[in-house]
């Protein structure tokens, strides 16, 4: 009696169980954010595995080579962001992490979809003296994070506030005044420093009118008083639309 062809018997069984293992990576994969390093030890894992050796093979060694590139281009942090601002968010996120204080004195950054636009808020504990528009030392130093930005096709805007309480002696008479003067004194310092180019600026002193407190306590009145520093697409700027 012939001898029927084929393997050992345990083979189908043997590959059944690959198939199922290999479904239940696909599975965890569908579940979770990518992880390329460890996915990739897993496929060479079970490449080896079924005996096919260590090495991927080209095919392979491609796909995860354009997850490389994909996680620079659309990492999945990214979400809504905008292409063109996400790469300067990221450096943004990543410089000041080392410098951002507490309570009233962190630094935030956030991304405004609606606008297409980056914000970078600094509480005025950060940024001035009291009823003055001279940057701090501390703050000085801070804006050296936009280093770099004058290469970048972006508009950079920085916007002053104030509190509601009325101005009371020194240099500035009205709020007006001093929140357009802070605005002005950080855009003299980015482009004298040439951080950014002087076509990318623009300083605009909004004085008490865009609060985000409501309170009349000191407390919810320091939060109004703040520097924001608006990174949006040159494309955006008014007059290129």
């Amino acid at each position: 009696m012939a001898k029927k062809a084929g393997g050992p018997a345990w083979l189908m069984t043997f590959a059944d169980l690959m198939s199922l293992l290999m479904a239940v990576f696909v599975l965890l994969f569908a579940m979770s954010s990518i992880e390329i390093p460890k996915y990739k030890a897993a496929v060479e894992s079970l490449t080896e595995t079924l005996g096919h050796g260590s090495v991927l093979s080209d095919e392979q060694a491609n796909y995860f080579h354009s997850l490389d590139v994909g996680r620079t281009q659309f990492p999945s942090e990214q979400k809504t962001i905008s292409n063109d601002l996400y790469p300067l968010y990221r450096d943004l996120i990543d410089n000041f992490s080392s410098q951002n204080g507490g309570g009233q004195s962190t630094i935030k950054i956030d991304y405004i979809k609606q606008s297409d636009e980056i914000r970078v808020t600094f509480p005025e504990q950060i940024a001035f003296a009291p009823g003055k528009a001279e940057l701090k030392p501390e703050f000085i130093e801070m804006l050296t994070n936009f280093d770099g930005f004058y290469k970048e096709n972006v508009q950079i805007q920085v916007i002053g506030h104030t509190d509601a309480l009325p101005v009371i002696g020194g240099r500035f008479k009205s709020n007006w005044e001093l929140s357009s003067a802070r605005a002005a004194s950080v855009i003299v310092e980015l482009v004298n420093r040439g951080i950014i180019r002087s076509s990318q600026a623009q300083a605009i002193g909004l004085a008490d009118t865009v609060p985000i407190a409501s309170g009349t306590t000191e407390n919810e009145l320091a939060k109004n008083r703040r520097v924001e520093v608006l990174i949006v697409p040159m494309d955006h700027r008014p007059g290129n639309r």
